[in-house]
């Protein structure tokens, strides 16, 4: 079975680890005290790795483009065929999406958008209502790259215990096996 080039494995691996833990910071940061500036800590991590996204998103976009992925396997559906493009395009565009509407939704406020502590990352000078409709579309695309992720572990375990096959191979996991 042929593999995505390690690039690809490593950007996507690097990405879902911080796209996990953004979406946990962004549902669980009301849950965080806010004494001592802990919660500030989180929502400065969660806005500087969402601005990290963005541009991992178009390194992996140009790395896609130059490096196109494997074939799918012969024994998939045009239907699974189909669902795997779908899913994969969904992805990039909520991975450019949620950031970008959280980094408009900056604008709500006064203070600086800062990436790590390291430099001040310009805002867009959009209004307040804009930037709290941004605000609203970053959290309803927050839910819906949830149920993505769902659907994509969902078929993943499908292709795990109900088509046997080694489609983690493909991604970097685990050692190829004749499909049964």
């Amino acid at each position: 079975m042929s593999r995505y080039s390690k690039g690809a494995i490593i950007l996507h691996w690097l990405m879902a680890v911080m796209i996990i833990g953004n979406l946990a910071g962004g549902f669980l940061h009301d849950f965080v005290p806010n004494d001592a500036g802990q919660r500030s800590l989180v929502m400065g991590l969660h806005k500087s790795f969402g601005l990290t996204i963005i541009l991992l998103t178009l390194v992996r976009f140009g790395w896609r483009v130059a490096n196109p992925p494997p074939a799918f396997p012969h024994y998939f559906t045009s239907g699974e065929r189909l669902l795997a493009k779908l899913a994969h395009w969904a992805f990039y565009a909520a991975m450019l999406a949620i950031p970008f509407s959280g980094w408009v939704m900056a604008d709500r406020n006064n203070r600086v958008l800062s990436y790590f502590g390291a430099f001040d990352v310009p805002k867009f000078g959009v209004t307040k209502s804009i930037a709290e409709a941004a605000g609203e579309v970053h959290e309803v695309l927050g839910w819906a790259m949830l149920a993505l992720l769902a659907l994509h572990i969902l078929g993943l375990l499908k292709h795990l215990v109900l088509d046997r096959d080694n489609l983690l191979v493909r991604m970097g996991i685990g050692q190829g096996r004749q499909r049964p």
